[in-house]
């Protein structure tokens, strides 16, 4: 495969995030492999297997829509199916930076969780790009026997892409794989873009779950590409990271007023809230709940011009 980089995978960090192309074709594609990080995410909550295998699954398609977009914010896929799935949540930004989490009902222990199965559940995918400051969500009903298909469903209704999807997900690592056709203008081009796509998405239907959870790029790609072009760019790290912090509780704690959050106070003697995807801990006492509510109080008033 010509162009095609060593692996920057190593036994040591096995996280990352990795574009391919194929040569002279509008055809492109990522691969995702996460192990290390979705540990980490995996035992911030006692979660059933079929939860986990969920959550692995939204975490590793949002680490693939980050590294497809390649562009400065982040990506998050929500999904809600009550009452088995009330929230299933992964974020991933451009950065490589991680976080998710579930919750789930009483049944889910006893469910497959398959898409299909899933009466009324909701799909949203929301990007946000830092160097506009735009926001976009796309939104989509479960459908199909596979959360895979079920995206590759958000990106035929709502970006009209053709794409092919491939996820899996253990107690150890979560992966996914997504190529998808270029857009061109028609013709000539568009005809072979679309014959590079089928012929790409032929070859990795023959994908196995456990290729996908332990091969790096290089050996993926080769054994399903090996007859073709292929550019494959330089890896980039996936890492669990939360983006919580002090400041951003405190904002949460205004948006509930000031007379909530004192009535707690008085009966708790502190305001503590732990983060739900980290864990974190963050207590607040008199003093600094007067000083959130007063630097609300400094940001909602007038300026007077200098």
């Amino acid at each position: 495969m010509a162009g095609m980089n060593d692996s920057l995978f190593s036994p040591v960090d096995p996280d990352g995030i990795r574009r391919f192309l194929f040569e002279g074709a509008g055809v492109r594609g990522v691969i995702v492999r996460i192990e290390h990080s979705w540990q980490q995410i995996r035992v911030r909550d006692d979660y059933p297997d079929s939860v986990a295998r969920v959550l692995g699954e939204v975490t590793a398609a949002t680490a693939l829509f980050a590294g497809d977009i390649h562009l400065a914010g982040n990506v998050s896929v929500q999904m809600k199916a009550p009452p088995l799935l009330p929230l299933v949540f992964a974020e991933c930004t451009a950065e490589g930076d991680v976080r998710g989490l579930a919750r789930w009902g009483d049944d889910a222990r006893d469910s497959s969780l398959r898409p299909d199965e899933l009466s009324g559940a909701v799909l949203a995918i929301t990007i946000e790009r830092k160097e506009s400051g735009t926001r976009y969500q796309g939104m989509v009903p479960l459908e199909g026997e596979t959360f895979a298909r079920s995206f590759e469903a958000y990106f035929a209704q709502s970006e009209q892409l053709p794409t092919a999807i491939y996820l899996a997900s253990n107690q150890t690592t979560c992966a996914g794989m997504l190529i998808q056709q270029i857009p061109t203008e028609g013709g000539a081009e568009r005809e072979r873009d679309a014959l590079t796509f089928e012929h790409a998405k032929i070859l990795a239907d023959t994908l196995q779950t456990d290729e996908l959870l332990t091969l790096d790029a290089t050996e993926l790609l080769h054994r399903l590409y090996h007859e073709d072009d292929l550019r494959l760019f330089d890896a980039y790290p996936v890492r669990f990271r939360c983006s919580c912090s002090r400041e951003r509780v405190a904002g949460m704690l205004r948006t509930l007023g000031r007379e909530e959050v004192f009535t707690v106070l008085s009966e708790q003697g502190q305001v503590a809230v732990t983060c739900e995807f980290c864990n974190e801990p963050y207590r607040f006492d008199g003093i600094d709940l007067e000083q959130a509510f007063a630097s609300e109080m400094l940001n909602a008033a007038p300026q007077r011009a200098q």
